[in-house]
């Protein structure tokens, strides 16, 4: 598997776990080491061979140069959100401690998508093209 698909994979899937988990409350044990396997993984990735986001040539300005530090942000957050559920799993913390690290990363991703939504739709860049699986690129 490419980093580019595996990348794709780890954003759609810790997205519908962050959903399953919002909707569950704190939701399965399972669920959640699922949820910390995968966003450990994405997050090393992302630590040991850089981020693969690029700001793309009609982003100009001033949201071109915040660009790398949001996607840094989004970074930071799911490493947060990652460690917390981690140590609650582990019993270092109690059970629920990750519920609202869960409601951060679920907001933060939520304005992570509309602003690429904003891209693709505004910008004509396709923004959105970058993380859809190839089987969706017809209906953008």
């Amino acid at each position: 598997m490419t980093r580019r698909r595996l990348t794709i994979l780890l954003h759609w899937s810790t997205l519908m776990l962050v959903l399953a988990m919002v909707k569950g409350g704190t939701s399965e044990a399972w669920v959640r080491w699922v949820f910390v396997l995968g966003g450990a993984v994405w997050v090393g990735m992302a630590l040991a061979k850089g981020m693969m986001c690029k700001p793309g040539p009609k982003l100009i300005g001033t949201l071109r140069t915040a660009y790398p530090w949001m996607h840094r942000g989004m970074y930071a957050v799911l490493a947060g959100t990652v460690a917390l559920n981690a140590a609650a799993l582990v019993g270092w913390m109690p059970h629920d401690t990750g519920w609202v690290a869960l409601l951060v990363l679920l907001a933060a991703g939520t304005m992570h998508g509309l602003f690429h939504f904003w891209r693709h739709n505004v910008l004509f860049d396709g923004a959105l093209r970058v993380m859809m699986p190839r089987f969706m690129h017809k209906i953008l």
